[in-house]
């Protein structure tokens, strides 16, 4: 039982790491970090449709880091939950 449970955690994060490396990760957090900069700039509605463009985007990045973010953490409240029954009890 305990060598399943290992194994399907395991399954569990190489599929999270998976995700996060089709979503490139690390470029997506870096462009999300541009968007909310550049959605702080008080002209940013001067331009009504690169502004629309512009949340739209960042909604759509936000959405995506969040969820993936949702996953992880209860992926690991999973695995603590499990972990007390790895030992017998």
């Amino acid at each position: 039982m305990r060598a399943e449970i290992e194994a399907l955690a395991q399954d569990v994060r190489n599929s999270v790491a998976l995700l996060k490396r089709h979503l490139n990760w690390d470029e997506a957090l870096m462009r999300l970090d541009e968007l909310n900069a550049a959605s702080e700039d008080p002209n940013l509605w001067n331009d009504a449709e690169k502004a629309q463009k512009l949340m739209q985007e960042r909604t759509r990045l936000d959405t995506m880091v969040q969820g993936c973010r949702v996953l992880e953490g209860e992926m690991a409240e999973l695995i603590e939950l499990i972990e007390p029954g790895r030992d017998g009890g």
